[in-house]
């Protein structure tokens, strides 16, 4: 018969799933050649004294990562994903890579390995503390830290309304704490990867490793191992804080957090205060990096955590402290064995499995998940050494030479995976592509980050006490909601444009279709543009410079009336259509758009030509990719008619074949950067244009016969202004200097943050 804690039932398994958790990865920063960088921190990932994301560990070289706390596993390796990006695209510049194992490929002897160079003294101080007492080459050693908080709503139902909520808090998560160091041993069988150490390597309290390999130096006693004098109990949590604070007073211990035990209690410091305010959640220390995996662990190993601690709470309190100890001396041998020892515990594997299988079917059975058969994969691995991490890492190589090799290997793997697709933010590729560029400004740069609403790409950002929202990259609480209005529908633009005295083309505006195609003597012979009065983006616009056919003209009516009630017919200027994107009182960027084409080839016919051309790299859905998938609609189709062309013409070689007018990104153009070689007039005007809408960021479309000529001397003219001008078009251009208006969002947001000019410089485009 089975037998849960009193406390606990099946009925809590689903909020339980809904505990939050969160990850910790460590990880050294090396040179190509497998030596530890000496390169300093660098100043490009913000400041490490705010730094919710990127941080150093015990080394100047020495990373670590921290997710926010999530409820599902898919959540947490979007952030891990997201950070070991930004960090990756800065370590490239310097040509660094991320050692992958938890063992360090190598020991600087040459005593020039710094610690991390910290704002706080304090926090130095510590650092030269640990590596003077236990040594540097312990330090050197890295990790996962795994952080599971018990969803509040079940902790809520389990306290009587006459109970003391905090004291019955903080004995459910020791009963967790006990339970977990009990039966620990059983990741560190499945997960352990540490099995050799550099030759030189050796600990100040316990020398060199007794043999090589071992399951995994890190959990071993030449690991992360206290004085053995330091005694803490965890039978009773009040005995754990007694404990802890009598090593410090005792001088065993310099600081509480000096503790190398693989559970903390984890919320303030110092640990007393716990007995006032109440445990927030657990962490777990015992994880070895996976080399295998890009973030050093994956997802199905952050899922079966989660089942295992899942487990803990359910099944009885082990209570004492003997069986604590029993726990810890299992631990400690299966760690230090041969990667492809078996263990002695059949009974107890068995048992336990059992249990937490029982429990995981409930799980899958309410949420139609399938979790029983990744547990059912750890059983198996339990009676086959060989499948575990350290068996497979042991049948690749057999001394640390070897291990070297793989571990550079796979660093320079992962740096692939973290490089590839430089325009997305990985982990939240979702997003259209201007709200993951800010998002990844502001993680790099240390803001915290808060997906509100991922459909409408509506996020937070926040720094101390100041926080904005922020709606598909720009649209902010700078620009009212008036501006938008008056940007959307072209005819108010047009008027006020005027009367700011700005030249604008002449138009006539229609409400009925009929009413439009009357007008067609007016302008049969000239060029002109229909567009909808009400648009944003470049849809629905149709643009005859030559002017058209009576057919061509009604079916660019058509398209136009798709997108709105009212349409405006206007004058075409001739010249080149510039984007200002403007932000405040400045334009940041200026782009000359090509419209939508294909080159001939003599070959292929322009159907087959699209389908080549949306193969490029940066070509993907509207704003998820810098450039536009090429469309073959009914504009396409009017185009290439307006050229003697349709979509199964074979165009002559280097013919350039138009498939819109119009030079939208988002309909498929591409972007050449003129911010530097445009007279500055017209950035005058750009900015003028969009103080006359009330506009902060504001994209006005120019049109310039010549721009190196004063606009005094042109005949310009302005035909669009747009609200949530797009971003990309000037991140990832065809041709010339990237802008990086992500940042340049957060620099006007946030202007306490202290950033250089340089600031972003760093990333590829």
């Amino acid at each position: 018969m089975r037998r849960f804690d009193p406390l606990f039932t099946e009925a809590d398994l689903l909020e339980l799933w809904q505990s939050t958790i969160g990850i910790e990865r460590e990880t050294l920063r090396i040179k190509e050649d497998g030596q530890i960088a000496k390169t300093p921190h660098s100043s490009h990932w913000g400041d490490r004294a705010y730094h919710p994301y990127i941080q150093t560990d015990f080394a100047e070289s020495q990373l670590e990562f921290i997710t926010p706390p999530a409820k599902d596993s898919q959540e947490v390796m979007a952030w891990l994903a997201a950070i070991h990006q930004i960090a990756a695209q800065e370590n490239d510049q310097q040509a660094e890579w991320m050692w992958p194992y938890s063992t360090p490929p190598a020991v600087p002897t040459d005593g020039k390995l710094k610690v991390a160079q910290l704002s706080n003294p304090a926090d130095v101080h510590y650092r030269e503390h640990l590596a003077k007492f236990y040594g540097v080459d312990v330090q050197l050693l890295s990790g996962i830290h795994y952080n599971f908080q018990i969803n509040p709503r079940v902790l809520a139902n389990k306290i009587s309304p006459d109970a003391d909520a905090i004291a019955v808090t903080n004995k459910i998560y020791a009963k967790l704490g006990r339970n977990y160091l009990r039966y620990r041993w059983i990741l560190t069988y499945l997960l352990g990867a540490a099995p050799f150490v550099p030759g030189t390597y050796q600990t100040k309290l316990y020398g060199k490793p007794s043999q090589q390999p071992m399951r995994s130096v890190r959990l071993s006693r030449y690991g992360y191992m206290n004085d053995p004098k330091v005694k803490i109990r965890y039978d009773q949590f009040e005995h754990f804080v007694d404990d802890l604070e009598q090593a410090v007073e005792d001088g065993l211990l310099s600081e509480e957090k000096e503790l190398y035990a693989d559970v903390r209690f984890k919320q303030s410091k110092p640990v007393r205060k716990l007995m006032e305010r109440g445990i927030d959640y657990i962490e777990l220390r015992n994880f070895d990096l996976n080399p295998f995996a890009p973030y050093g662990i994956s997802q199905e190993d952050i899922d079966f955590v989660k089942l295992f601690v899942i487990t803990l709470i359910l099944l009885p309190d082990v209570h004492s402290q003997e069986a604590v100890d029993q726990g810890n001396q299992l631990n400690l041998a299966i760690a230090e064995a041969d990667p492809l020892a078996p263990h002695q515990q059949d009974n107890e594997v068995g048992w336990f499995f059992q249990e937490m299988k029982y429990l995981t079917q409930i799980i899958d059975q309410e949420l139609q998940t399938n979790y029983l058969e990744l547990v059912e994969a750890k059983e198996r691995q339990m009676s086959q050494p060989e499948q575990t991490l350290a068996g497979r890492l042991h049948q690749l190589y057999q001394d640390q030479a070897g291990m070297v090799e793989h571990g550079l290997a796979m660093a320079k793997d992962h740096q692939e995976v973290y490089l590839e697709r430089p325009y997305l933010l990985h982990g939240f590729e979702a997003l259209e592509i201007s709200t993951q560029d800010v998002i990844k400004e502001a993680i790099r740069l240390g803001l915290e980050v808060e997906i509100i609403d991922p459909a409408e790409n509506l996020i937070k950002l926040q720094h101390q006490d100041h926080f904005e929202y922020i709606r598909k990259g720009n649209m902010t609480a700078y620009d009212s909601l008036i501006s938008y209005f008056l940007m959307e529908n072209k005819v108010a633009t047009k008027k006020i444009l005027e009367n700011a005295g700005i030249h604008t083309p002449r138009s006539e505006n229609f409400s009925q279709i009929e009413l439009a195609k009357a007008y067609y003597p007016s302008i049969q012979d000239k060029a002109f543009v229909i567009k909808p009065k009400s648009t944003n983006y470049g849809l629905g616009i149709s643009i005859f410079n030559q002017g058209a056919s009576r057919e061509d003209y009604e079916a660019g009516l058509k398209v136009a009336f798709k997108e709105d009630k009212e349409v405006l017919i206007e004058e075409f200027i001739e010249g080149t259509e510039y984007r200002f994107y403007v932000q405040g009182d400045e334009v940041k960027a200026i782009c000359q758009r090509q419209p939508a084409h294909v080159i001939g080839d003599g070959q292929h016919t322009v159907d087959q030509l699209i389908d080549q051309e949306n193969q490029h790299p940066l070509r993907g859905p509207q704003h998820k990719a810098p450039m536009t998938l090429l469309a073959k609609g009914d504009i396409e189709r009017m185009q290439l008619h307006q050229q003697g062309l349709d979509f199964n013409s074979i165009p002559d070689p280097d013919q350039i074949v138009y498939l819109r007018r119009n030079t939208n990104v988002s309909t498929g153009g591409i972007s050449i950067d003129r911010t530097d070689d445009t007279d500055p007039s017209y950035k005058d005007l750009a900015v003028k244009a969009s103080q006359a809408l009330g506009a902060f960021f504001c994209g006005v479309d120019l049109i310039i016969p010549d721009r190196t000529v004063p606009a005094d001397q042109s005949k310009y003219g302005i035909i669009e202004a747009n609200f949530n001008p797009a971003m990309m078009i000037h991140r990832f251009v065809g041709r010339g200097q990237v802008r990086y208006l992500g940042l340049e969002v957060i620099k006007a947001l946030f202007p306490e943050l202290k950033m250089t000019d340089n600031e972003h410089t760093t990333f590829p485009a």
